[in-house]
């Protein structure tokens, strides 16, 4: 059930570049009134409109052009995705073919699936238009086209949630009122097959057209000391000077592939929203939860939210985006519609086999590797455990304000990550001895694995600003590596899942085992503290009782002793009552006599 805003709760959220999406009214004069406002129908906008759709959110998309993607219409030039389409896995579970889905948005039809749009595995950019479009007109978002919002500015007000509110202004004056495929081009020009690759910094490089149209390639001091009056014949060549000039021929075309940059003009100076730094400068200023550094309510969602992950991840494209996107709508929805992070609360001897199965399956974890996480919540004694999925680590330290949810039993964090040496300047990715097969030594594997990090207490802010370089989170309590696996399959019983086990058994001070009734029931007789399974199943009577199959795969594993039956009532209570016996005396404790055993025994 919706919850409805509280009055002046209106704020503004936007998606950049590929899409930009803002909370938001329209004019008074208007008297059409949306909680949200998106502005950009591209793939992230999009998918930031599925949300708030499937959450009954009242929303509008604002879309400059006619139809959705607009981008991809006229981007990349030579017309090919460089996502991959990878249509089979020789899997059938979803979430886990999502992982090698590099260009499907997140949705409950399956008949919104980019591989069946296209057959290629890196496919047209026309594909790409094609599926956005049905994206928006199958599950009936909300876009509003032919509107371009060319102007955002503040309008203080106490009552809004954040104590202003976000005035858009499209191109009619109408004023609203919120809340690597050419890879081949490298070959050849090593091979030296007419092709080349010409390295500098452009602000010293221009171009001139001679008078038959010719494309010439000169150095910028040349051009700054020629009489722009006489003409492009008169502007000095390095080839004047030197005859082996790499450059020296002239070009008939010249193709502008420098990427984009952000439009900062749009948005007025109250809106502080600036420029990153260095090589960020094309990204504007965020945090960790997607929000500008400069005001309150205004989160910048799809490419130009890359900032956060820049060569670290892969938020700046579809197959990250997507889950960074979804990640902001859980934080709003809790933050102004009172509805926590989904969190399902397992009992503690599920806690093995739910780490396994998300690091085996999750698309969200492997795409968004060292900024998504999954978040594991302590019960008091370790009883029981809630699992957030795919929260953004850099706002650990605020995990209680931004879900709704607590943490004062302690908490794991479950995240893929690569060796802190993987890549970098000057590095040999394919460096010889690369791999790391055995557990002992997982914690220097290099490729993509799994991490568990184990924390008594949430870490604080200042812990967070303090952590190790490249590190995702601050250092644990305790953490442990899943060693890294060639087939990015981590279920081998010794490998990978014995070491998990032991590793969360040390943390939690307890036996996740699972065990027959049989032994939960001897240590029942021999023990203070019982394993959680013995607690939470054979005390409440539902402990793993067999069958005649299962008892005797146990007696061929030696999980228990091979029991004969005997055939007269006698019989049959005497060798009960040796076993018995033998039983105390295999698991007899120093100091305690057989016959106090069996007092205890009877007292139960």
């Amino acid at each position: 059930m919706a919850v409805p805003l509280a009055k002046g709760t209106r704020g503004l959220l936007l998606t950049f570049v590929l899409c930009m999406s803002l909370a938001c009214t329209s004019c008074a004069s208007a008297l059409v009134h949306h909680d949200y406002c998106i502005v950009g129908a591209g793939p992230s906008g999009l998918q930031m409109a599925y949300f708030l759709q499937q959450a009954s959110r009242d929303y509008v998309v604002f879309e400059r052009s006619h139809a959705p993607g607009s981008f991809f219409a006229l981007y990349p030039r030579h017309r090919k995705l460089i996502s991959i389409n990878k249509r089979y896995t020789g899997k059938s579970n979803s979430e886990f073919n999502l992982r090698h889905d590099w260009n499907s948005l997140l949705s409950h039809d399956s008949r919104l699936l980019f591989r069946h749009y296209s057959r290629d595995f890196f496919p047209h950019a026309d594909t790409m238009v094609r599926y956005l479009e049905d994206f928006a007109s199958r599950l009936e978002l909300q876009v509003q086209y032919n509107t371009a919002i060319t102007h955002v500015t503040l309008d203080r007000d106490p009552q809004a949630w954040n104590g202003h509110y976000f005035i858009l202004t499209d191109q009619n004056s109408q004023t609203y009122r919120c809340r690597a495929i050419n890879n081949g081009l490298l070959d050849t020009y090593q091979l030296k097959s007419l092709d080349g690759l010409l390295e500098g910094d452009l602000e010293d490089l221009a171009i001139v057209k001679d008078k038959k149209g010719k494309l010439h390639i000169t150095l910028r001091f040349y051009l700054e000391n020629s009489n722009s009056s006489a003409g492009a014949e008169t502007v000095t060549l390095p080839q004047d000077e030197l005859d082996n000039f790499a450059t020296r021929a002239p070009y008939d075309r010249v193709i502008r592939c420098l990427g984009w940059k952000f439009d900062f003009s749009i948005y007025n100076r109250s809106l502080r929203l600036v420029p990153g730094r260095g090589n960020k400068r094309k990204y504007p200023q965020i945090k960790p939860s997607y929000e500008s550094r400069g005001t309150r309510g205004l989160f910048v969602l799809g490419t130009a939210s890359h900032s956060n992950d820049f060569r670290k991840s892969a938020g700046g494209f579809i197959h990250g985006f997507r889950y960074t996107t979804r990640a902001v709508h859980r934080l709003l929805e809790n933050h102004h519609h009172g509805v926590p992070w989904p969190s399902p609360i397992y009992p503690i001897t599920h806690l093995t086999n739910s780490i396994i199965k998300r690091v085996n399956e999750a698309s969200g974890l492997y795409q968004m590797f060292s900024v998504l996480a999954d978040i594991i919540l302590l019960k008091e004694n370790a009883t029981a455990f809630e699992y957030l999925e795919e929260y953004p680590v850099g706002i650990l330290a605020q995990l209680e304000l931004h879900t709704g949810r607590k943490a004062p039993s302690g908490l794991f964090a479950v995240i893929m990550e690569y060796g802190r040496n993987f890549s970098g300047a000057d590095k040999d990715v394919f460096y010889y001895n690369r791999a790391v097969g055995e557990a002992q030594h997982a914690w220097q594997s290099n490729f993509l694995h799994p991490v568990i990090y184990y924390y008594k207490r949430l870490p604080t802010e200042r812990e967070m600003r303090l952590r190790p370089p490249d590190w995702p989170l601050p250092r644990p309590d305790a953490i442990h590596h899943i060693v890294e696996d060639f087939l990015t399959d981590w279920t081998a019983p010794n490998a990978h899942i014995l070491p998990l086990r032991r590793f969360l058994e040390n943390c939690l001070g307890t036996d996740l085992r699972n065990f027959f009734a049989e032994s939960c029931f001897l240590f029942a007789l021999t023990r203070q503290k019982l394993p959680p399974s013995c607690q939470q199943g054979y005390l409440r009577m539902q402990g793993l009782v067999g069958s005649e199959g299962l008892r005797r795969h146990a007696v061929e594993a030696s999980l228990m002793e091979n029991y004969t039956v005997v055939d007269t009532p006698n019989e049959l209570l005497g060798g009960q009552k040796e076993i018995h016996d033998q039983l105390l005396k295999d698991h007899i404790i120093p100091g305690r006599p057989l016959q106090h055993l069996i007092n205890t025994k009877d007292e139960l």
